[in-house]
């Protein structure tokens, strides 16, 4: 029922959502001008002009999707260094975030300044006139993947998908260390997965071609996994004993959990290791504080944030900040948004046919 509901979500924001083309223009060309004029002052001008606009703006509305624990810490961050905006936190996941978004434009209720979810929706919010184009200067320090070349995509981090085990239910030497390895009869019914593992499928069938990705994923379709929803559910479902094996851990949560003592290990599996696309931040078109909405997106892009990112165990932006759980000079096969962001009904369609598989 999950799934399904996610690719509603989709189906309504891809297929349903009309804006008014002269009405979203003027929005998108007030904001992304707004910026774009502030972004041409040099340096220190720049960052007068904004807390400048922001002080008279006084508040930011922040559509996180973060858990709310670690987006409370950057709210008290932010509001120490500019203590003249109040961050107003909505927090849910990305589906539910993005619903939301797209039932607020089309009523013309224009109420978020800032939200960043999976970069999936990259076409979407692009082409529904959702979100606007922010160069920020933090821009110039980030991995290959994590910008493009418009200045839509400013990306914070992605989440590798790991090999989680119960220490107390699998030896060590009994680990699968492949992805092909999933399909051995020992593992059936096992394993969990989220049920909204779609990065990882895409993953799959970028690593492997889609006739062969298509194929291993209906052989894993049919080793009976445990789906649940959510990251951090799975991770405290697996320390808890309910399965041995969770096959698309986080690594943020993963290395939390373990560096709190509890009874888990993980592995980086081969031959790639799947990593979600980017989560990027996005400035709103109606952004009702754009000034304050921009300050806020360069602290997230800034190396001190990023280090804090970091520390809870993402895999950040920044290339001059190094992750915890470093995966080395292993393949890493990063979802890409531009490619599946066009295909993500169809392949919400795979996943709940190949690997999901029930209704």
């Amino acid at each position: 029922m999950r799934s399904l509901l996610f690719c509603s979500a989709f189906l309504w924001a891809s297929l349903l959502y009309f804006p008014e083309p002269a009405l979203s223009a003027a929005a998108e060309k007030s904001v992304e001008e707004l910026l774009d004029n502030i972004n041409r002052l040099p340096s220190s001008e720049r960052h007068k002009g904004l807390i400048e606009g922001a002080k008279k703006e006084g508040e930011l509305v922040w559509y996180s999707t973060m858990n709310r624990q670690h987006s409370s810490e950057f709210i008290r961050e932010f509001e120490k260094e500019h203590p003249y905006i109040k961050i107003r936190l909505v927090n849910a996941g990305a589906v539910k975030t993005m619903a939301r978004i797209v039932s607020e434009y089309r009523a013309k209720a224009y109420l978020f300044d800032i939200t960043h979810i999976r970069g999936l929706f990259l076409s979407t919010l692009r082409s529904g006139g959702i979100i606007v184009r922010y160069r920020s200067p933090g821009r110039e320090f980030l991995r290959r993947d994590f910008v493009d070349r418009e200045g839509y995509f400013n990306g914070l981090f992605t989440q590798g998908n790991l090999f989680v085990f119960n220490t107390k239910l699998v030896k060590k030497e009994d680990y699968p260390r492949s992805i092909e390895e999933l399909l051995m009869p020992k593992w059936r019914g096992r394993m969990a997965m989220d049920a909204e593992g779609y990065d990882w499928l895409a993953a799959l069938i970028d690593h492997y071609g889609e006739e062969k990705g298509r194929a291993i994923a209906e052989k894993l379709g049919r080793q009976e996994l445990s789906f649940r929803q959510g990251g951090t559910l799975l991770a405290n479902l697996l320390v808890a004993g309910e399965f041995p094996m969770l096959i698309d851990g986080y690594n943020h949560i993963s290395y939390g959990l373990k560096e709190t003592g509890a009874p888990i290990d993980y592995i980086f599996p081969e031959p790639y290791v799947p990593a979600k696309t980017p989560t990027p931040v996005w400035i709103a078109a109606h952004a009702p504080h754009p000034h304050a909405a921009a300050l806020f997106v360069d602290f997230l892009l800034s190396k001190k944030v990023q280090e804090m990112m970091a520390h809870q165990g993402r895999w950040v932006s920044r290339r001059d900040v190094p992750y915890q759980v470093d995966p080395g000079s292993r393949t890493v096969q990063m979802v890409s948004p531009i490619k599946w962001g066009e295909r993500n009904v169809e392949l919400v369609e795979l996943f709940n046919k190949l690997i999901y598989r029930k209704d």
